[in-house]
């Protein structure tokens, strides 16, 4: 997706073409970042085209935007039955462009407080959604009930994950400079530590869970949790509740499920990552277990985890070297039992060498995994020891992750579906 550093403004209209190709029947949405065509090719099938509007992004972040756009374009081929459906990708005058099935569903935000959704199913559909986005190692950084569809059946789909997906920090710090004078109420969607990046560099799961939360407390409500959002004094203050945890408990009392609701909400909504639930499962499994279950794609990648025969590899999910692998027995060397993990760099060896051009995020001696013969069973422990530093143990600049987890010095164990996030590299463990 190229632009050869050429940005042009794009004003489409009814009628118009888009790429040569698509005719804009209408007008869907549009927003400071982007805008939505419902749109129809030379055979007739018609589409929604979203354009990201890189023209009005600041020249320093275009590229990181349109290398965001490649990468997860590549990497982003999840069949899921609670995804929407990527069609292509493309730009237009220099400015990124998703195509999706066109579908008569309406976004989330049309059914806030409304009767005739069934909470229990609409919040487990949104989960299984988010769980298969971050079994395939992504997370969406932007969810908000526009970007949730809902079919005719009440069937709910995540759409707009490929090009937000895992980047959405970049978006994120284009908000602070596009709403000036008035509050955009997505940044209520948007967990904590987004707006801390010196503290949290990596983008991990409890972001979205986070956003899941506060579209929860709105589908039970019809409210944001921490009050309201208009204007900038209504953001200072919104940031002050959520760093206290003092969302509106009082507002489900009269809620006949409220115990579970609470439970659920407590998980999701606290500042304090720790608190916070450490992925999917632990939210769905707070959820009535027979009520909605679970509905698969065969073939899906987002299965489960194979057995381990042989023994553990590292399969990049997301990243330059997407759909490299990585078979740790193979790759250690006895009598060592120390796999060392870093980025490309003609100044250290690494065995497992990892490329992020992108950004800085990656230390040269970031991590380490080690086998334990006693148990068989694989540990990740962040940093290195440092040979020209007295031996000394060095940890990463920016952290190594497991699932929502900062990794210790002193290691964690990995098992088959555990995803590793080194800067903005996710790699997946599985059995082979």
């Amino acid at each position: 997706m190229r632009n050869n550093n050429a940005v042009h403004p794009c004003d489409f209209r009814i009628h118009d073409i888009i790429d040569k190709k698509y005719r804009v029947e209408r007008v869907i949405s549009t927003s400071p970042a982007h805008q939505k065509f419902k749109v129809i090719d030379p055979a007739g099938k018609k589409y929604t085209l979203k354009l990201f509007k890189l023209w009005e992004a600041e020249p320093r972040l275009r590229r990181d935007i349109l290398a965001s756009a490649d990468s997860e374009i590549k990497s982003c081929q999840i069949k899921s039955n609670y995804l929407a459906n990527i069609v292509k990708t493309g730009n237009i005058n220099g400015n990124p462009y998703l195509l999706t099935e066109y579908s008569n569903s309406t976004d989330l935000s049309h059914y806030i407080k409304n009767p005739k959704l069934n909470t229990i199913k609409t919040a487990k559909e949104i989960l299984y959604g988010l769980r298969d986005l971050h079994k395939s190692g992504k997370v969406h950084c932007r969810l908000t009930p526009e970007n949730i569809l809902v079919a005719d059946n009440n069937h709910i789909m995540i759409t707009n994950y490929v090009i937000l997906g895992d980047r959405g920090r970049i978006f994120t710090n284009q908000n602070k400079t596009l709403h000036t004078r008035f509050v955009d109420k997505s940044l209520a969607y948007q967990a904590p530590e987004l707006y801390r990046p010196e503290r949290y560099p990596a983008t991990l799961p409890a972001i979205d869970i986070f956003a899941f939360g506060t579209i929860l407390f709105q589908l039970l409500t019809g409210e944001l949790p921490y009050g309201r959002l208009a204007t900038e004094s209504d953001w200072m203050h919104y940031q002050s509740r959520v760093n206290n945890d003092d969302w509106n408990r009082n507002s489900l009392l009269r809620n006949e499920q409220r115990e579970m609701w609470t439970s659920i909400l407590e998980i999701c909504l606290t500042a304090d990552t720790s608190k916070r639930a450490a992925n999917i499962d632990e939210i769905i499994e707070k959820f009535p277990p027979d009520d909605y279950p679970y509905i698969s794609i065969p073939g899906s990648q987002v299965e489960a985890p194979r057995s381990i025969l042989n023994g553990i590899m590292l399969h990049i999910m997301q990243g330059e070297q997407f759909g490299t692998y990585y078979r740790l027995p193979e790759i250690i060397q006895p009598p060592k039992r120390i796999i060392t993990v870093g980025r490309t760099d003609n100044t250290i060896f690494n065995m497992i060498q990892l490329s992020e051009h992108t950004s800085a995020y990656i230390s040269r001696r970031h991590c380490t995994i080690e086998l334990d013969d006693e148990t068989d069973t694989w540990y990740i422990r962040d940093g290195q020891w440092d040979k020209q530093n007295k031996d000394k143990w060095t940890r990463s600049l920016n952290g190594t992750y497991l699932n929502s987890e900062e990794v210790s010095q002193e290691g964690h164990k990995i098992k088959p579906g555990d995803i590793i996030t080194i800067g903005n590299i996710k790699l997946r463990v599985e059995g082979y």
